[in-house]
């Protein structure tokens, strides 16, 4: 797996060759991954020592979902006028220092706020990070960047994974957490290395700076109607977000208990998670690849999409089969689903980026679309909840097959163009996703 990593990263090195920012990016985003595998296994623990039970646990979640739908939009629309690097940087920066403000808390209820501010900070971040990508990113390779990038950030989050129990026993849990918000901020303090004299088109100011600020804000937070209500085009694209987040929202928390559930031994879920995650690694450059040599990118998203239909309905009927047989067919059925993962998640994110109406309003665009899925995220964990209360887990997994469907038919419905602008000296910029904790 090391050996993997490092051949992944050299050859996004080489892949980014003349692309400074994506370089800058690229290791920033690195050490952020390795911050996030560290905290990852032991952030759920942790808030259940400080006294917070599973309803305040869910609870904590579902406002760090809620308030992105509202602030997405909004942040994104603003960094249409003035800028983007000053809102990454700004917000990597205090999410940073928020890593080991959680260490230090030992009270529920502040520690629970502090949380719900750094998810907010963290996740609101997110679409105006996207927006730099297609500001910058090469047309004619765009989907293979994506892929690559995203793949190497996943082996290094696999990779701190494994030794994340290791810097625990080591360190203890708060040394952890104090070890991990400095990685962050070294993460950040990269980010200011960001060169934007060549930055995309700006949207046009309002006379007043202050009238002109609340105007943005109002039209950003309103974004996810106006936009499907000027381009009903763009509808599908909008459903496709919030069914597809719906349908993974389902697997962090519930396959784990599931497998646990079928048999398997607590200490093998870590594995099986990292299994997966090597497997949706190895095939991202694979799928990036493709989708660029490909005319249209929605034939292969589709064919993704099934994919990840069909695994996850056989996770689902998994616990009705002969008991010999359901541990091994959750195992295979879970590892597979990466494939089509991986396949099409890069050729997702290129047609993203196209979509977008105007290079002046990319920031909004993906604030809004950023907002439909955190609305997703938002419905999703209350309604698995409630089908494995009532029916078992095996029911939420059939609930996340049919959610995949209805994302392939929404995304379907999504017109593509054949005549694509070329992107001038191309000087790429990506956060890969790597919220903390």
């Amino acid at each position: 797996m090391i050996r993997q990593g490092v051949r992944a990263i050299r050859e996004m090195y080489a892949l980014t060759k003349g692309l400074g920012n994506l370089r800058v990016m690229l290791g920033s985003g690195l050490v952020g991954m390795v911050a996030a595998g560290l905290l990852n296994p032991v952030m759920p623990l942790y808030l259940r020592a400080r006294g917070l039970g599973f309803q305040e646990i869910g609870l904590l979640y579902t406002v760090g979902s809620l308030l992105p739908i509202f602030v997405q939009p909004v942040l994104g629309a603003l960094s249409d006028r003035y800028g983007r690097k000053p809102f990454v940087v700004g917000l990597s920066l205090v999410t940073s220092l928020m890593v080991p403000a959680v260490a230090l808390v030992d009270d529920p209820k502040p520690l629970a706020a502090v949380m719900i501010l750094k998810m907010l900070l963290a996740r609101s971040a997110a679409p105006v990070s996207n927006a730099m990508v297609a500001d910058f990113a090469p047309t004619k390779q765009r989907a293979t960047i994506f892929a690559m990038l995203d793949a190497t950030s996943n082996l290094v989050f696999v990779a701190a994974l494994f030794a994340s129990s290791g810097v625990i026993r080591a360190l203890s849990v708060s040394g952890t957490f104090f070890v991990a918000g400095g990685l962050f901020l070294v993460g950040s303090l990269m980010l200011l290395s960001l060169d934007d004299s060549r930055a995309a088109p700006r949207a046009p100011a309002a006379p007043g700076k202050v009238q002109a600020g609340w105007t943005l804000a109002f039209r950003g937070l309103v974004s996810p109607f106006t936009y499907v209500k000027d381009h009903p085009h763009l509808s599908g694209l909008f459903l496709w977000q919030f069914f597809f987040t719906f349908a993974l929202a389902l697997f962090p928390t519930y396959l784990p208990l599931y497998a646990v559930e079928s048999g398997m031994p607590r200490e093998m879920v870590g594995p099986l998670v990292a299994v997966s995650w090597l497997v949706y690694a190895f095939v991202q450059p694979f799928g990036g690849r493709l989708s660029d040599r490909l005319p249209r990118r929605v034939g292969l998203i589709s064919l993704g999409l099934g994919g990840m239909a069909v695994m996850s309905a056989v996770l689902g009927a998994s616990g009705w089969m002969p008991h010999g047989y359901v541990l091994g067919s959750l195992v295979v059925a879970w590892m597979l689903l990466a494939v089509p993962d991986g396949l099409h998640r890069s050729s997702a994110s290129a047609l993203v980026v196209e979509q977008v109406p105007s290079p002046t309003e990319r920031g909004r665009f993906m604030g809004a679309l950023g907002s439909s899925g955190a609305l997703a995220g938002v419905l999703a964990p209350f309604t698995y909840g409630l089908i494995a209360q009532k029916a078992g887990i095996g029911f939420t997994f059939l609930v996340s097959s049919a959610a995949f469907v209805l994302a392939l038919a929404c995304v379907s419905r999504v017109r593509e163009s054949t005549d694509v602008a070329p992107v001038a000296a191309p000087v790429a910029a990506l956060t890969p996703t790597s919220e903390p904790g």
